[in-house]
């Protein structure tokens, strides 16, 4: 089963709607990079909390204060219905399956309830028709 790649028009629809997202997001400025293998990279980009942009195209060139890599692998287990262990957000994915965030940490644990936020949310993107 393949989830990938993901719908950006859908992602970028939910995460301006989504009220625990955008609570969390207040005040934030920031540039999100995802990338997904070789399969997808792209760029949420936050500005005093409001979603700006989901950029679908990501060059070497274009910056960023966080990242969420992983191979199209490990962000298939973490975006499945009912993830497998350590699979149900980031920061465990990091610690037992080599997944990364990375970037600027002082941002990454001050406003972890977003990119927790974008991980359902991406799940349910993922899994139409799942509530996040």
């Amino acid at each position: 089963m393949s989830v990938l790649p993901l719908n950006l028009a859908a992602l970028d629809a939910e995460l301006g709607r989504d009220p625990e997202f955008v609570l969390h997001a207040r005040h934030l400025t920031t540039a999100i990079r995802v990338l997904i293998g070789q399969t997808q990279s792209f760029r949420i980009v936050i500005r005093d909390g409001a979603l700006i942009e989901t950029d679908p195209v990501v060059t070497p060139f274009d910056s960023y204060d966080i990242q969420l890599a992983g191979s199209e692998e490990q962000w298939e287990a973490l975006l499945s219905p009912v993830p497998p262990a350590f699979y149900q957000d980031f920061y465990p994915a990091m610690l037992h399956h080599g997944f990364r965030v990375e970037g600027d940490m002082e941002t990454i644990m001050a406003y972890y309830p977003v990119i927790r936020r974008l991980a359902e949310i991406l799940r349910a993107v993922t899994n139409a028709g799942a509530s996040a």
